[in-house]
């Protein structure tokens, strides 16, 4: 008996010397999880992470072939490991991309550092909110909604958002914010466009790419040059600095698709919660009917529809854990590839991420804890725009608000607004949704 107890005892000082790693499903090996690759092949990986997390907890690992990966589903975990410097690692590919300099892929942390404080410097000088605002005002994403309500052959003047047109309005906004212009073609916009999306498609391929393209029968497709050779003379036409096609770069890759994305998901959040819309026009109207700043309740509104609505699984891009790391009584090992879970997942069931069952009722919008961890991300890794990226997103509301007042309009989909579908590594609207805009009346 005493040899036992020794033995025990033993063991327990072995193990809290040696923490476990975080829990998660079986897996196979070479294969991985199963759960998870059958949820990547049938496009349900979103319902598959929320269900892991409600079975393991706010943080779990899983499998897919040799990788391993690790989700973070709690704010306070997530800052805690991300502002780690064993957490500040990145995937890189065997060939640079970008010249080299493309931020989220530069492996060397050190390098990485000072990449990214040269483009915090740059963002300085060329973002301030007032600049953002001005960039966002000549996008003229209102008069594209304008031209929709003239076309509309409804009665109540219900019309699709245009998700095309206000991207490409958006994307020369973002551009002209960078090199002070908007030199950018409707053809140079599209094939910017087509790019970014074709470049982010091949690094979230669906189970069946990665094996023809692993047996060969697939041919590689890159379309890093065509980005990098657009922007190229985009900055040389406005004759910016060179030192700006980094940035730039990392602000198409990283913001091309995504915020038109964030600002329709933004838009429909906000279609049903007439109050907020009420509060927000009547802080924006106080002293002026033209926007010369945007008040800071804009902001934490463009923060709580972050929060609400993930236009991804992950918030911010995953880190590769460079040695193990302890975390929360776990210890994370060397290589695996860190994700912090979006929290508009968290109550996710179905495919529907919000289970608020409308109705034709409203959904406040909670202000508190906007969103505590941010978007994009935190710690060493964070995108060095996130300040300027959210500033746009309230310039974006502000501005359409400023002009219009909106709710869902009538028909089936108003109850499925807010069901989502996979995108490769985007969730986007699934079904199409009416939404009633009313002009305001001039000031």
């Amino acid at each position: 008996m005493r040899v036992l107890k020794l033995l025990l005892a033993f063991s327990l000082s072995i193990s809290a010397f040696n923490p476990p790693p975080p829990p998660g499903p079986a897996s196979l090996p070479l294969i991985g999880s199963t759960s998870l690759i059958a949820a990547t092949i049938n496009n349900k990986v979103v319902e598959e992470l929320v269900a892991l997390r409600r079975e393991h907890g706010p943080i779990f690992l899983a499998k897919t072939g040799p990788v391993t990966q690790v989700w973070v589903d709690d704010a306070e975990i997530a800052n805690d490991l991300f502002s780690m410097e064993s957490a500040a690692g990145r995937s890189q590919l065997k060939k640079p991309v970008f010249g080299g300099d493309f931020l989220f892929l530069v492996r060397d942390v050190e390098r990485a550092k000072k990449i990214r404080s040269n483009q915090k410097a740059l963002l300085g000088e060329r973002s301030s909110s007032t600049s953002v605002l001005a960039a966002v005002d000549s996008s003229n994403i209102s008069d594209i909604i304008s031209e929709q309500l003239d076309r509309s052959s409804s009665e109540e003047g219900a019309v699709l958002w245009p998700s095309k047109r206000i991207a490409s309005a958006s994307f020369n906004a973002l551009v002209s914010l960078y090199v002070g212009c908007q030199p950018l073609t409707p053809d140079e916009v599209d094939r910017l466009l087509r790019a970014v999306s074709g470049y982010r498609r091949r690094g979230t391929p669906n189970f069946f790419e990665v094996i023809t393209r692993t047996l060969g029968f697939s041919k590689k497709l890159s379309f890093t040059d065509e980005i990098n050779g657009l922007l190229s003379e985009v900055v040389s036409r406005a004759d910016a600095s060179p030192d700006l096609l980094p940035l730039l770069v990392s602000a198409t890759v990283g913001g091309a698709e995504i915020f038109p994305l964030l600002l329709q998901w933004s838009v429909l959040r906000l279609s049903v919660d007439k109050a907020t819309q009420k509060r927000l026009y009547e802080e924006l109207i106080a002293n002026s009917d033209k926007i010369t700043t945007v008040p800071p309740m804009f902001v934490q509104v463009a923060a709580a529809c972050a929060r609400d609505c993930p236009v991804s699984a992950a918030t911010g891009p995953p880190r590769k854990i460079t040695s193990p790391t302890l975390i929360n009584g776990y210890e994370i090992p060397a290589e695996t590839i860190a994700f912090s879970l979006h929290p508009g997942l968290r109550a996710a069931g179905g495919g529907a991420p919000w289970e608020v069952g409308l109705n034709g009722e409203s959904w406040p919008l909670e202000m508190e804890g906007a969103f505590s961890w941010g978007m994009f991300g935190g710690g060493p890794r964070a995108c060095p725009a996130s300040e300027q990226s959210l500033n746009f997103l309230a310039s974006s509301i502000a501005t359409l608000v400023r002009d219009f007042e909106w709710e869902p309009g009538e028909g089936d989909g108003r109850e499925r607004m807010f069901e989502i579908e996979g995108d490769g590594s985007l969730l986007v609207p699934k079904f199409d949704t009416l939404l009633k805009f009313r002009r305001r009346s001039k000031r």
